[in-house]
């Protein structure tokens, strides 16, 4: 370290201290409940859209349940599995094997 350097730091230790914060005012107690209901509130009528919105969609143990009574085999429609489903009434036909 250079001489400026040592001079730099020897000020920064006998600079007088900063004052001291003040203590912070006690918060409202009813602010926090206020706050609480409103998030609350907002994320509930955020989600539940969402749930309601997956409950409705087309549910696939009924599609399944169909499908089997007929005589088919439910089939992913892209091969990765993702998609709709469709029945595949020639896997399980007699004829078809």
């Amino acid at each position: 370290m250079s001489a400026l350097d040592w001079f730099g730091l020897t000020l920064a230790f006998l600079a007088p201290l900063p004052p001291e914060r003040p203590v912070p005012p006690e918060p409202m107690r009813g602010s926090a409940l206020a706050a609480a209901l409103v998030i609350g509130s907002i994320c509930l009528v955020m989600v539940l859209p969402m749930v309601m919105i997956w409950t409705f969609h087309r549910p696939e143990g009924e599609f399944r349940r169909h499908c089997e009574a007929r005589g088919g085999l439910v089939r992913p429609t892209y091969l990765d599995g993702s998609g709709p489903q469709r029945c595949d009434l020639g896997s399980r036909h007699p004829a078809a094997s």
